[in-house]
């Protein structure tokens, strides 16, 4: 099992691309979704979302992921590999996609156990979102040799 750990209020602009992906890849994919804080000032946003991230991740027995720009970028193939590697070993996957202050990185390093990137380019949390389950869904595509990949 995936689980998306993302803090948003709504996804309402991305809705249908979001649905038709994991009707696409049934059960495989729970979204959780994190209420965003609403404190005034950027860092207490950031420390009340980590803190909210963390809280999440302590309940998780999980390979935990961070989608950051600065980490390791793998070609889909790689994607793939790297997911069937952990599902072997029996670990349930979470990712984290922050919101637009991000996190507070120091904090919730002891947290996570790696980092990876779509691109050095950044996205909105939102399409990170959809990017990652179209990823899934190609990754699901190559496993079982469904033409979307090919």
């Amino acid at each position: 099992m995936i689980k998306i750990l993302t803090i948003c209020d709504s996804y309402k602009h991305f809705e249908e691309p979001v649905k038709e992906y994991k009707k696409r890849l049934w059960k495989k994919v729970e979204i959780i979704k994190l209420k965003p804080s609403k404190k005034d000032s950027v860092d207490e946003i950031i420390r009340e979302e980590t803190k909210l991230i963390i809280d999440k991740l302590s309940k998780l027995n999980a390979f935990k992921i961070v989608l950051s720009i600065e980490w390791k970028a793998f070609s889909t193939i790689e994607f793939m590999n790297f997911l069937e590697y952990k599902f072997q070993n029996n670990w349930e996957i979470v990712f984290v996609i922050g919101w637009p202050y991000w996190l507070d990185y120091e904090t919730i390093k002891k947290h996570i156990d790696f980092e990876i990137s779509f691109s050095p380019m950044t996205f909105p949390h939102i399409e990170a979102l959809v990017i990652l389950l179209e990823q899934l869904y190609r990754v699901e595509s190559i496993k079982y040799w469904k033409s979307y990949h090919y």
